[in-house]
């Protein structure tokens, strides 16, 4: 009897197909990233937890604005979801999101930097 043998598929090149029906979109944020648990030399992927949170809804006179937020210890995160890559996925989504960045940036004429650098 023979041995099976293991095939490789990274050769193997297959079309994605994504759904027509969207989910909704949700606003995002907050956001944690933490390192796998190390195996051999390092870790072995990259946590990404996605997440919102509503601000506090504080009414009244300054004092009473002030009072309200004192009482707040901390805010509740509505984690929207959490993802894995491993390093070079994580490479792939960087490159994704820098160049939607840059097409933003060029539709608008400017950056989140400089707007944020201009002040009020």
């Amino acid at each position: 009897m023979s041995e099976p043998k293991m095939t490789s598929a990274t050769n193997l090149k297959l079309a994605l197909k994504w759904p027509r029906e969207q989910p909704k979109a949700l606003l995002s944020n907050q956001f944690a990233v933490s390192l796998g648990v190390p195996a051999g030399s390092g870790p072995d992927e990259i946590y990404l937890m996605i997440g919102h949170v509503d601000p506090p809804f504080l009414v009244g006179t300054p004092s009473d604005v002030e009072n309200q937020a004192a009482q707040i210890q901390s805010l509740e995160v509505d984690v929207l979801g959490r993802y894995v890559f491993t390093r070079s996925r994580l490479s792939e989504l960087i490159s994704l999101l820098q160049g939607a960045a840059d097409i933003y940036d060029r539709a608008t004429g400017g950056t989140l930097d400089e707007d944020a650098s201009e002040g009020p």
